[in-house]
């Protein structure tokens, strides 16, 4: 995962100004060959720039978001040892803690973290006075709230920068640790390694073949290998949550109602902040009487057109 190493982390505190790499080194007590390894590394993930000036390379830190919180993080808490919160699988953890207390079960979701890792991290964390727990959920201390604006903005820049590798005139929907979603017009495939077609452009695999909107999105993880119809169906609800959307979500529903995994799609639906028990009640034969639910006699239709009248359960 695209996270910080230590050293990483001690190579931007040594940035207070500009630096060859030679200098990085002393300062660091590594190697030229080491220290370039880190400033390469740094460099593709968009915190710091270098510039030719002789037979030196030198080091600064970047112009983009990430690195001026960084340089923010330094001003106010210097004191604190940042190449131990910033690295490693601490920083999953920040981008996802709030002021508000979340659940183990929902840290583990969000920050795609082990239920071990996780307690692991927060003992560390905790350690230094970051993170409280209340109603047996976990926090971020309210001071300590530019620890997770880093975090968010730097998932956001890796996510970017790998977008844009995949389809340079794409944007991103939504991201998170390690994934995310984007928008592009230009199709690809719907499985390219690890990125995956998915949302309304992915219900023809499940029988629906709708009409496109010009857009194609991808979900991309690090992890995952494909796509359940759980996810297909919360990305399509997260892309664009419109009365459209909704109908058509509600009636792949009731056609695959005897697969659907109904733990995974909350388990989905909490990830991206998305409510499925609306949705649900259709499953029981209720109907949600409020905009921008559909009738039941809307999703009758819809459901005919598609899968026939014999199929029509309800």
């Amino acid at each position: 995962m695209s996270g910080l190493s230590r050293m990483e982390v001690k190579v931007l505190l040594k940035l207070e100004r500009k630096k060859s790499v030679t200098e990085l080194a002393n300062e660091l007590g590594l190697s030229i060959y080491r220290t370039s390894i880190l400033v390469t590394s740094l460099e593709r993930k968009g915190l710091v720039k270098t510039e030719k000036r002789g037979k030196y390379k030198i080091v600064s830190l970047s112009g983009t978001k990430p690195a001026e919180l960084f340089r923010k993080l330094v001003s106010k808490f210097g004191h604190m040892p940042l190449d131990e919160i910033l690295s490693g699988r601490n920083l999953s953890l920040l981008a996802v803690l709030r002021e508000a207390p979340l659940s183990a079960y929902e840290l583990c979701i969000k920050g795609n973290l082990s239920r071990s890792t996780l307690y692991h991290v927060i003992d560390k964390l905790s350690s230094y006075g970051l993170i409280g727990k209340k109603e047996g959920g976990y926090f971020l201390v309210e001071r300590y709230g530019l620890f997770r604006e880093f975090a968010e903005e730097f998932y956001e820049l890796q996510n970017t920068l790998k977008a844009k590798e995949f389809s340079e005139d794409s944007t991103l929907v939504w991201s998170g640790v390690g994934e995310f979603i984007l928008s592009t017009r230009e199709y690809k495939g719907k499985d390219v390694g690890n990125f995956h077609l998915t949302g309304l452009g992915r219900f023809s695999d499940f029988g629906m073949e709708l009409i496109g909107t010009e857009r194609y999105h991808y979900y991309y993880s690090e992890k995952a290998k494909g796509l359940s119809l759980e996810e297909v169906i919360v990305h399509a609800l997260l892309i664009d949550f419109n009365p459209r959307t909704i109908l058509y979500s509600i009636v792949l529903l009731l056609a695959y109602m005897d697969k659907i995994d109904q733990k995974n799609l909350f388990r989905v639906g909490m990830k991206y902040d998305i409510s499925v028990s609306e949705l649900l009640k259709y499953l029981k034969g209720e109907e949600v009487k409020r905009y921008p639910y559909p009738s039941m006699g809307e999703v009758k239709e819809i459901f005919k057109m598609y899968f026939g009248e014999e199929k029509w359960v309800r």
